[in-house]
């Protein structure tokens, strides 16, 4: 392929492709997501140990309050590990095959040069589909490194390359992508951790107040408790933060591209109800669990009345154009 044949492809792209991360530096930033996931484990890891062992069995002198705080922490902790590994292991999902061009499509699209023409390979592909939204020239998105019509809030990650449905963002913590397959778990997740850091920093809080007023002589589960005090406070600072955000966004019905690109206010803001349920369902008794109830295919979304509306007139605009044309 020729430069200007690679120049009309990236041009018929949508724009947020010109933010790929370049081919040799993908392998390093998916060693680095490793990397990152063993050290958080082992940070959780290690905070287990210091509250069980060096806080409630070593530290905390009466038995009720021993089992209590066990009781709880494990719950709470059972829940934000279950949450986690659920968002872990997720696969992200993508576009049915539906979506991809066929191979004769490929070929000619490959083959011509023309934006005209790409843009009518597509058009007559996009009227079989459920896709509404274009990019900001007007033209359907199209994703080269996939080939396919990307569909309803559809974005191509560039680290890990493919096009994820209802793609959120890439976490370097999970080494993932959270999108519609992973986004409630994700939700659970930080909600299940801030609670379990507000705990933790609570009782060891008071682990480091008997210590501090010498109520408990010095040994060496002073440093370990004021050390876990400190991390679970500061992560609760950074949780509490992260979880603002996310419920900001999740009852508004938008994702984090979609918040930060400042566009798509109110497009899918079906009112709090409706889009609470768009990520938990229906079901709730499964509201709390990290287990798949999300409502929808990940690729088609209800839209408000006013949206539909917009389409449907800038639809029979279009229609018309085309006819007077012929």
């Amino acid at each position: 392929m020729t430069k200007e044949e690679k120049d009309i492809r990236i041009d018929m792209n949508d724009e947020e492709e010109t933010d790929e991360i370049n081919a040799e530096d993908r392998p390093f930033i998916r060693r680095f997501g490793k990397i990152m996931l063993v050290l958080f484990i082992s940070l959780l890891a290690g905070c287990y140990y210091i509250f069980v062992v060096e806080l409630c069995i070593f530290t905390v002198q009466l038995l009720e309050a021993k089992i209590t705080f066990l009781v709880i922490f494990h719950l709470l902790f059972l829940l934000c590990v279950w949450s986690y590994l659920r968002t872990v292991m997720t696969p992200p999902a993508v576009p049915p095959a539906k979506f991809r061009l066929s191979e004769c499509d490929k070929q000619r699209y490959l083959s011509e040069r023309k934006p005209e023409v790409l843009q009518e390979i597509l058009v007559r592909m996009a009227k079989d589909l459920p896709i509404s939204t274009k990019d900001s020239k007007g033209a359907f998105r199209y994703c080269d490194t996939c080939q396919l019509l990307k569909p309803e809030r559809c974005h191509h990650c560039p680290v890990c390359d493919i096009c994820i449905l209802k793609l959120d963002h890439h976490c370097v913590f999970l080494n993932n992508c959270v999108g519609f397959s992973n986004y409630k778990s994700f939700l659970l997740c930080v909600v299940y951790a801030l609670l379990l850091c507000l705990f933790t920093s609570a009782v060891s809080l008071y682990g480091s107040i008997l210590f501090w007023t010498h109520q408990l002589p010095n040994t060496q589960s002073k440093v370990p408790i004021i050390v876990l005090f400190s991390l679970s406070t500061l992560c609760c600072v950074m949780l509490l933060l992260l979880l603002y955000i996310h419920c900001h966004w999740a009852v508004d019905n938008i994702t984090s591209r979609e918040g930060e690109s400042g566009t798509w206010n109110e497009r899918y803001d079906l009112g709090l109800s409706k889009n609470l349920r768009q990520v938990f369902g229906d079901e709730k008794k499964y509201w709390f669990l990290p287990v798949f109830s999300s409502l929808g295919d990940g690729y088609t979304f209800p839209m408000t009345d006013a949206t539909k509306d917009i389409e449907k007139n800038a639809a029979a605009v279009a229609k018309d154009i085309t006819e007077s044309q012929n």
